[in-house]
């Protein structure tokens, strides 16, 4: 995208430091295009960079507008690594994934002014990333506006596909013309007619896309085989398009997979891809079609797996076959340039060779662990093995490394995460043996503890967490007795100087009420008898992550500010809110840490002495108290959830919480935790 820098900025209630849906801080302006203004903002609750994209006035109608907030919801749903996701709608705009990089448009248009073929493997690469978006996607819908425009080729060689639910939204609610004219030459001609989009249309948006990309043309200014103006096509690639651009629905392929599959063969074929195609390295497609060369400095022969095996290359009948377990042979080179000369065979791989090192690096792919992480992993298990490697299990993790993978807590979906990320939650406790991890590039959905690499950060967290259990309460035991002595010698002296020949009686009584009487005399007591007060502190929770059901309106539901008691914090922040208008509330505040803290510490002498004293003697050991508090933008309290504590503790915080007033703040709604300190 466009430096943020270099765009003058926009006036009206849009200018940089205004706040949209009372989350998104506009940074600045990047462009107008016809369906309105791109905004650069920034999302106050994860610190990332957000792409706001604001409708221009009237493009849609009211029923538009429906339309494009049930699409938006279904798309927010989506999660894999080469769809830009969609984090919420509002009045008029769309919150998106920021990319850095550039859509396919601007690269065709910059090819074909410097007078560069794209090379057949570079366009498959693409071509293959974004059939693997659609195959996520066609589960629940479809793109139905798939043009060059909305391809992106990030800096970091990944290809993300974007504008999924306002794609659908515009065609099917305004028709093609909702679009400019030289981008409709990608739609498939039935929604030229103004039916609805199927996935079937997207298989002609993926052919028009090829077709660009082989030829530098567009569809709409007549069909050229691409065996005729590109080096590298064949028949065989002209026959696969046709079937894409086939005015019968029924008559192109069933699937973005089997286009795909019918193009992996043919680029295998292909000379490598040009490192120019899109001035950076695009992510070689999961089926290893384009391999990567081996860096140059290289010294050592390459250990890494044999590629899955494909069809036979048909461009290569004078290569030497390849060996069984040896990385398949380079494309022979094109006609004119000079062969290269072989180089020395792989050595034999040691039995669990992956395991203990990782494979040489690539270029374009993240496989090197930073030392300063693989020194802050958990040492060997007591009683372990000690041929355990973590390091190595850590690399095997994470080569080749992307955000990749889904975490499945309590019902949502979080993240994804790189494989180093999600060893780093492991570690941490964060991520458990029971969560279920999602792999988006294959589909595997399984619990961590069924993955055999991850086996290991999983035990090696639960002995820490057993250990550091272990080491509190041997500090409380040591705590309730130095506070025994010290309450026993207090005692004592007092009844000597006050009561005299009654000390004896005292301390025979003292012993036999136990540690029944001395968790009486504890934090409970000492706060009844206004020896300690109690004050917390409080912060600011996030919204929950998109795809729990919360941060958008119901479709033809009420929307507006949430109200009424819900029961917990997560029952309350998953009721479904309007984002807020993007051109008339700029600015829709909420309270601070120090607003929610001092409403709380005004009602903690009540929630204290009705919920903590009762627990403490009934035995319960409570440390630090958190509460979860979801509060609505009229200051009442929507949900409220305690984190430790017996079930009768947890629902007695409930009820005196949800007595506590706040100010109002402008808002919808909002979360926040508050803490104090119970002994």
């Amino acid at each position: 995208m466009s430096d943020i820098a270099s765009v003058p900025p926009l006036g009206g209630p849009l200018s940089p430091g205004s706040l949209v849906g009372g989350r998104f801080l506009v940074e600045g302006g990047v462009r107008e295009d016809a369906l309105g203004t791109v905004l650069r903002a920034q999302d106050q609750k994860t610190q990332k960079p957000i792409l706001l994209r604001v409708l221009r006035e009237g493009l849609l109608d009211e029923a538009g507008l429906k339309r494009l907030r049930e699409e938006c919801r279904v798309a927010a749903r989506l999660a894999h690594r080469n769809i830009a996701a969609t984090y919420g709608v509002g009045s008029g705009f769309v919150a998106s994934e920021w990319v850095d990089g550039h859509h396919l448009a601007e690269v065709l248009a910059k090819r074909v002014a410097e007078g560069r073929p794209m090379s057949l493997r570079g366009a498959y690469n693409v071509v293959a990333h974004v059939c693997r978006a659609l195959t996520a996607a066609h589960s629940r819908t479809c793109h139905g506006a798939l043009r060059p425009e909305v391809v992106w080729v990030t800096s970091a060689g990944r290809v993300k596909v974007s504008d999924f639910g306002l794609g659908k939204a515009l065609v099917e609610s305004q028709g093609p013309n909702a679009l400019p004219y030289a981008e409709q030459a990608s739609l498939a001609p039935e929604v030229k007619a103004g039916e609805p989009p199927t996935p079937r249309s997207d298989i002609f948006g993926v052919g028009a896309i090829l077709y660009q990309l082989l030829t530098g043309k567009s569809p709409a200014e007549g069909f050229v085989p691409p065996s005729q103006a590109h080096p590298e096509a064949t028949p065989e690639i002209d026959e696969i398009l046709l079937r894409c651009l086939a005015l019968d629905p029924a008559a192109r392929f069933g699937s973005p997979d089997e286009v795909r599959s019918a193009l992996q063969p043919l680029a295998a074929a292909a000379p490598e891809a040009d490192a120019h195609d899109f001035d950076v390295d695009v992510d070689v497609d999961g089926d290893g079609v384009a391999d990567e060369p081996a860096p140059k400095h290289a010294a050592a022969p390459s250990t890494a797996k044999p590629a899955t095996p494909t069809a036979t290359p048909t461009a290569a009948p004078t290569a030497t076959p390849a060996k069984p377990a040896a990385p398949r042979p380079p494309a022979p080179p094109p006609a004119g340039a000079k062969p290269r000369p072989p180089g020395p065979p792989p050595k034999p791989s040691a039995p669990n060779a992956g395991v203990g090192a990782p494979a040489a690096p690539q270029v374009g792919r993240r496989v090197g662990i930073d030392e300063e992480f693989r020194t802050s992993l958990p040492g060997p298990a007591p009683g372990a093995a000690a041929e355990v490697d973590l390091g190595g299990l850590l690399a095997k993790i994470t080569e080749n490394d992307a955000p990749r993978w889904m975490v499945v807590k309590d019902g949502l979906d979080h993240g994804p995460f790189s494989g180093r990320e999600l060893v780093e939650l492991i570690v941490k406790s964060e991520v458990l043996a029971d969560h279920v991890l999602l792999n988006m590039d294959d589909g595997d959905r399984r619990p961590v503890k069924q993955h055999p690499e991850l086996r290991e950060f999983v035990d090696q967290a639960r002995i820490r967490r057993e250990e550091d259990a272990r080491k509190a309460a041997l500090k409380r035991a040591e705590s309730a007795e130095k506070r025994t002595g010290v309450a026993k010698a207090a005692i004592a002296a007092g009844v000597l100087l006050v009561l005299g020949g009654g000390v004896a009686v005292f301390l025979m009584t003292r012993e036999a009420g136990g540690n029944e009487q001395v968790a009486q005399a504890d934090m409970g007591d000492l706060f009844q008898r206004g020896q300690i007060e109690v004050e917390g502190t409080a912060g600011i929770l996030p919204d929950p992550p998109r795809g729990g059901g919360g941060g958008m309106r119901r479709a033809g539901g009420g929307g507006g500010r949430p109200g009424g008691f819900h029961g917990s914090y997560e029952d309350a922040m998953n009721v479904p809110i309007d984002l807020g208008d993007a051109t008339g509330s700029g600015s829709q505040a909420r309270l601070s840490p120090g607003d929610v803290a001092s409403t709380m510490n005004r009602s903690l002498n009540s929630i204290y002495n009705a919920c903590v004293v009762p627990e403490l003697r009934r035995g319960g050991g409570l440390g630090n108290v958190t509460i979860d508090i979801a509060i609505a933008g009229s200051g009442s309290v929507m949900g409220v959830s305690a984190r430790a504590g017996s079930g009768e503790f947890k629902t007695c915080i409930r009820n005196q919480v949800s007595r506590v007033r706040f100010p109002s703040f402008s808002a919808p709604r909002m979360g926040a935790r508050y803490s104090f300190s119970a002994g």
